[in-house]
């Protein structure tokens, strides 16, 4: 039985034709291509279905015409409801306000809880700065993912969190915390974060770490960029495989295509990778689009309910 979830999500990546504009495609990137069973993380990779390891490609379009947006399809993967059809259209990078009230109330934080799993069994491994509060207080502009751990009773992590080694930040590293927030923090290696989880994920039966700059590297169409982010990425995937538990399940995925097409600087309609690694994999075998994802985290750790 799966005991624990471990939901690393990655922001703008999809899965795009080989060739020189797809990062993924021209790396050695050994962790990656592990998780999908041997190949790049390319259109032409082969789907996995197999007991303890899927990986396969799901839409972020959900048929709607124009390009997919952080916003809503964000809400629609930490929901599984269509927030596209909810909006009328896609919209991002927040989500919209007629999809406020539904990432509020269905986001896997909450369906988990209205199964019966306590929040304070719920982690989101992000540090925020004090100054993210101050623009969500000023503003109430919350991104998706803090929208709905804060409406679930979830506590969203600060600087205390992350100088005790109990969140991550939004490099892996700290090197722009240290950088832009306070020099005095002291930066790590993408395998001391990977650890960092790992212990994180041992005390809660579900975790999520949302990673972004994959979305900044893709929008910028700088290769030296991608490869950095992709690299550091790579190492730490390469520890968090070896530290996860028999009774863990990672799962890995995105909101829409971007990093994978550096010939463009928008996003792409291309499918998003979904991997299930571990205990409960074969659960995700057959998921089709982004409202796929979370009813079967939901199922696995909740028995289906809510």
């Amino acid at each position: 039985m799966t005991e624990r979830v471990v939901f690393v999500f990655l922001d703008g990546v999809g899965l795009g034709p080989g060739g020189a504009d797809n990062p993924f495609s021209a790396l050695n990137l050994p962790a990656f291509e592990q998780l999908a069973g041997g190949q790049r993380w390319t259109a032409e990779a082969a789907p996995v279905r197999e007991a303890r390891h899927v990986f396969v490609p799901i839409d972020a379009t959900l048929g709607v015409d124009g390009l997919p947006q952080s916003g809503t399809g964000q809400s629609a993967l930490f929901t599984g409801e269509d927030a596209v059809r909810l909006h009328g259209r896609h919209f991002g990078p927040y989500p919209p306000t007629a999809v406020r009230p539904t990432v509020a109330a269905r986001s896997v934080f909450a369906r988990l809880v209205a199964g019966g799993v306590a929040p304070d069994r719920l982690a989101f491994a992000n540090a925020y700065p004090d100054r993210f509060f101050d623009a969500v207080e000023a503003r109430g502009r919350w991104t998706t993912t803090t929208l709905a751990a804060h409406s679930a009773g979830v506590r969203l992590r600060r600087a205390a969190d992350l100088a005790r080694g109990e969140a991550l930040p939004a490099d892996l590293t700290g090197e722009t915390w240290a950088r832009l927030l306070d020099p005095d923090h002291e930066p790590t290696t993408e395998a001391e974060a990977a650890r960092r989880l790992a212990r994180l994920a041992r005390r809660h039966a579900f975790t999520l770490s949302e990673y972004f700059l994959t979305d900044k590297a893709g929008h910028s169409r700088d290769p030296d960029r991608a490869a950095a982010v992709l690299r550091s990425l790579d190492r730490f995937f390469d520890t968090l495989l070896g530290a996860l538990g028999p009774a863990d399940l990672l799962v890995v995925t995105s909101d829409h295509g971007n990093l994978e097409d550096l010939g463009t600087k928008t996003h792409t309609r291309h499918p998003v990778p979904l991997v299930a690694w571990g205990d409960g994999a074969g659960a995700f075998a057959d998921a089709r689009s982004l409202l796929d994802v979370t009813p079967r985290v939901v199922a696995l750790l909740a028995g289906g309910a809510a």
